[in-house]
């Protein structure tokens, strides 16, 4: 049974079995450890089965005016069991009063399934709503 928990305080040992999973290697090759993004983080809720960390969702921002998803990732052997969506749904509630939650992901076709997830869950595109998004990768791009 898939237990939740709010929590930053997460090792990278723990972590990177997760990240690696499901191939999230500009995290995992270039930061040494895992556990220093979810110190930094708004929001950090967690999927445990047993001992095992088998999804996490993590969001930056000031609490306020925006929270961004950061991350939010589901080891593939626990895929379609509602594992992503619960963790969506607790941020969602957390982030309620906040004026903006927002979450980018990959437009490429093979990406449609996730996307297909998000607006099943109520998010829309930046098209949809007139929006326009600008982006700069950096180190872990």
């Amino acid at each position: 049974m898939v237990e939740y928990k709010e929590m930053k305080l997460i090792d990278d040992a723990d972590l990177r079995p997760l990240y690696e999973s499901v191939g999230w290697v500009s995290y995992t090759n270039q930061v040494s450890d895992l556990s220093r993004l979810l110190a930094a983080s708004q929001l950090v809720y967690a999927a445990w089965d047993a001992s095992k960390l088998v999804g996490l969702i993590r969001t930056v921002g000031d609490g306020i005016s925006i929270q961004y998803v950061q991350d939010l990732l589901v080891m593939p052997a626990y895929q379609k069991q509602g594992i992503g969506s619960e963790l969506l749904k607790r941020v969602m509630e957390a982030s309620k009063d906040i004026r903006q939650l927002v979450l980018i992901t990959d437009g490429e076709d093979e990406n449609k399934a996730a996307i297909a997830f998000y607006k099943k869950h109520g998010l829309q595109t930046f098209e949809e709503t007139k929006i326009c998004g600008l982006w700069r990768s950096g180190a872990l791009g």
